[in-house]
């Protein structure tokens, strides 16, 4: 018996006379209702406003009419309701629910509700167990991909599935609802009916596609490594510790899996290369939420809980939240405490304090003034770097770093130079340097030379002049709150030269 069976078997034998299933997944949830009827050999039946209770009272369309049938079916008994949160903002219909109640309970009759998302009048709450319906597990996926494998019909009977090929495709069908493995199951074997190097791009591209417009979740494949995000020692050095956690023998040692990282800062100055970078150093794939898509669409709560389920199914991952505090603006009191911001605030603290399995979370954030106090508090991350400006020695490694990324050697200019001219440039000002002195060299018929790199560094406007103000303001916040990102002592020095 699975976990979700058994968990509803509990509660009816204890007499619970109303489940609430959240899910989308209406017929899996139903199995899940019939199984646990079958675990006390009781009868289950399935209404609908279109069809009815299902071989009790096929007449019985409106919820009025199914609380009654409820009531007089022989039990123990119970009852699968589909779209029934509809039917109970109807007051008259909530009060005729909780006038059942004692009858419900008391002679083993149990009303199961199965919705998309939890709408639930006051009144009923207290009486209501609420559950989740879990993404499939690995031996659910594998019974559906028996499933489907016996279904697809082939000219010619296939090789049966080496079994590291087997385990391969479960692990990427990792995430995905039972519908959507089984569309990503039926794609792979018709392309590929042996799942081989096809079938699993097959999968791989279907499972992105689906986390990306199902749950604002993105697969972002990256090429980059430690190595290539210029500056930034004291945060490269902490994430080389680490990273060791991650090993087998570390929780035999007694360490938990790293909870994640908050990086806060200028813009421009390579929090998001952190992000990739932090996943390249745990040797985890990353996943980008998109936290303002996510908390923007109908039924935000069940969005990000499902984003969020889906996130710990497919780890060991990174799940990397840009500009976090965006997400969640009008969570404080002096954003208005919108109550749904606060709610789904709520949540989401909950799930970085709680949460379960090796997610490494990075959320990054510009605007320090509009990030919530409750994701500053120790438990939700384990650490918090301030990513400023980087120092002269960061900016001679990020022009040499993008020099080379462009086939230059840095030894053919003087980059010591350059970075001398650009104090008060971010990491991105200092790319669009190398960029832009290419493009000049190119137009003039030439290979690129120092004072290419000069001219144009002389040309641009840093975001320092335009923001001196609020740069200063992020610095002195993060002064006792944060540790440095950069060179150790790099922001004493940056506080020396604008004072």
């Amino acid at each position: 018996m699975s976990a979700i069976v058994q968990e509803i078997a509990e509660l009816w034998s204890a007499g619970t006379s109303i489940l609430y299933v959240v899910t989308a997944e209406e017929e899996r949830a139903v199995a899940v209702c019939e199984a646990a009827a079958r675990s006390f050999e009781a009868r289950a039946a399935v209404w609908s406003a279109h069809r009815g209770l299902e071989g009790i009272a096929p007449a019985a369309k409106d919820a009025g009419a199914l609380l009654d049938a409820v009531v007089r079916a022989p039990s123990p008994f119970l009852a699968v309701a589909l779209d029934l949160h509809v039917a109970l903002r109807d007051p008259l219909v909530a009060r005729r629910l909780r006038d059942a109640l004692p009858a419900l309970g008391a002679q083993g009759r149990c009303l199961v509700v199965v919705a998309p998302r939890l709408e639930l009048p006051e009144g009923l709450a207290a009486d209501t167990a609420v559950l989740r319906l879990p993404l499939p597990d690995d031996a659910e996926l594998s019974t559906l991909l028996d499933a489907v494998q016996a279904g697809l019909s082939h000219p010619n009977k296939p090789d049966p599935v080496a079994a590291e090929v087997r385990h391969r495709a479960l692990v990427a069908a990792r995430g995905l609802s039972e519908g959507q493995a089984r569309r990503a199951f039926t794609r792979a074997l018709r392309r590929d009916p042996t799942l081989g190097q096809a079938g699993a791009a097959v999968i791989a591209a279907e499972k992105k596609r689906l986390l990306a417009r199902d749950l604002g979740l993105e697969l972002v494949e990256s090429a980059e490594r430690p190595e290539d995000l210029g500056g930034l020692p004291g945060f490269k050095a902490w994430m080389e510790e680490r990273a060791l956690a991650f090993d087998p023998d570390a929780s035999r040692f007694g360490l938990p899996p790293p909870r994640g990282v908050l990086l806060v800062g200028v813009q421009g100055c390579g929090k998001s290369l952190a992000a990739k970078a932090a996943a390249a150093s745990l040797g985890v794939p990353i996943l980008r939420l998109d936290l303002p898509r996510v908390l923007g669409n109908t039924g935000a709560e069940e969005s990000l809980h499902r984003a969020l389920e889906a996130a710990e199914a497919l780890a060991p991952v990174a799940l990397w939240v840009d500009e976090i505090e965006k997400g969640f603006a009008g969570s404080s009191p002096a954003d208005g405490a919108d109550a749904r911001a606060a709610r789904l605030l709520g949540a989401f603290s909950t799930w970085l304090q709680e949460r379960h399995g090796p997610v490494f979370v990075v959320a990054t954030a510009n605007d320090v003034s509009r990030l919530p106090p409750e994701l500053l508090r120790r438990g939700r991350f384990d650490e918090l770097f301030f990513v400023d400006l980087p120092d002269p020695e960061a900016r001679r490694e990020i022009l040499s770093l993008h020099l080379r990324r462009r086939g230059r050697e840095p030894g053919a200019v003087d980059v010591a130079a350059i970075a001398d001219l650009c104090a008060d440039y971010s990491g991105a000002e200092l790319e669009q340097v190398v960029v832009g002195a290419l493009h000049r060299a190119y137009a003039l018929g030439r290979d690129l030379e120092t004072g290419d790199l000069r001219r144009i560094a002389q040309d641009v406007v840093p975001l320092f002049k335009t923001y001196e103000e609020q740069i200063k303001g992020l610095r002195e916040w993060a002064r006792g709150r944060a540790r440095v990102a950069g060179r150790a002592g790099a922001v004493v020095d940056l506080f020396r030269r604008v004072s």
